[in-house]
């Protein structure tokens, strides 16, 4: 379908039509998440040392409450209809959110669909694909600026790197095995008790 951009092939069926909306919504991510890479290196290292607690916190409540925002966003959407709010009230809001994925990022992916059902009246379906549109965007925008802001420190990225390709192959395989809410419940006690440690220690 051409006007969309490449890296949404696998998704076109769901973004028919919607060229539009990921012309103004696409944007707004790259800029977002461009402004939250920024506030990341300009703020005090001991601002982001108080919100991480707050962040961690935040995501874990996401992740719990996810499938009822699912819900809440499938019962606010129509079959296709018009923005209800129009498309350029959208933009804010998306680059808002954009601007707390550069800046932390978990639970990003909850909080884009959720915006984009209050503003967009769709299905789910395609406000999803919509969604991981917007959500790649963001993410590959902070990647980007972070690589060219001259403060990675490559050992420390080679190393991440490594345990995450090798937590993603083990974590994929034990995950396939393990019943998904009471993956899902694990993940949110250990946020939760990440979080409380981090802000005792605040």
């Amino acid at each position: 379908m051409p006007g969309l951009p490449g890296w949404c092939d696998s998704q076109k069926k769901d973004l028919r039509g919607q060229e539009k909306r990921l012309w103004f919504l696409v944007p707004a991510g790259i800029l977002g998440g461009i402004g939250g890479g920024i506030l990341l290196l300009c703020l005090s290292p001991d601002i982001f040392r108080i919100l991480v607690p707050f962040l961690i916190l935040l995501a874990t409540v996401l992740l719990a409450v996810q499938d009822r925002i699912r819900k809440w966003v499938e019962k606010h959407t129509g079959t296709g209809g018009p923005e209800k709010r129009g498309l350029p009230g959208t933009i804010l809001p998306v680059g808002l959110a954009a601007v707390y994925g550069g800046y932390f990022g978990a639970g990003l992916s909850v909080i884009v669909l959720a915006v984009l059902g209050l503003f967009i009246d769709d299905t789910l379906t395609r406000l999803s694909a919509l969604k991981q549109c917007i959500s790649l965007s963001i993410n590959g925008a902070a990647a980007v600026f972070f690589l060219f802001s001259g403060l990675v420190v490559w050992p420390l990225v080679l190393i991440m790197a490594v345990g995450a390709l090798a937590g993603g192959a083990l974590g994929g395989s034990v995950a396939g095995r393990i019943n998904p809410v009471l993956l899902r419940w694990t993940v949110v006690v250990i946020g939760i008790v990440v979080g409380i440690i981090l802000l005792v220690q605040v």
